[in-house]
Order: C-alpha cells, then sequence, then structure tokens
C-alpha cells in the first residue's frame, strides 16, 4: 500500500489528490501513507538521505 503511493507519485508523477481520486482511497490516507513510507525508506538509507 504505502509502496503503491511512492510510486505514483514520484515515477508516474501523480499527486496525493490524484492518486486519491483514482485508488478512491481519502486523502488523509493517501498523505499518511506517503508519510510512513518515507520514514521507512529513510529509516533504511539512513540519516543522510533527506
Amino acid at each position: 500500500e504505502q509502496r503503491d503511493v511512492i510510486q505514483q507519485m514520484y515515477f508516474d508523477g501523480m499527486s496525493q489528490s490524484q492518486i486519491a481520486e483514482r485508488t478512491g482511497l481519502p486523502l488523509g490516507t493517501v498523505k499518511s501513507r506517503t508519510l510512513l513510507a518515507m520514514r521507512r525508506l529513510r529509516s533504511k538509507l539512513g540519516e543522510g538521505a533527506r
């Protein structure tokens, strides 16, 4: 779920609003998945990944 949001944002160039509309998810859910995915990526890549 988090991976899908990141893929659509950064590889498909979609906005969070577009993702919410396309998937039928509330915008808040898309935003929280984005935040959680970015935190997870940063922890995997280390603190220098900002």
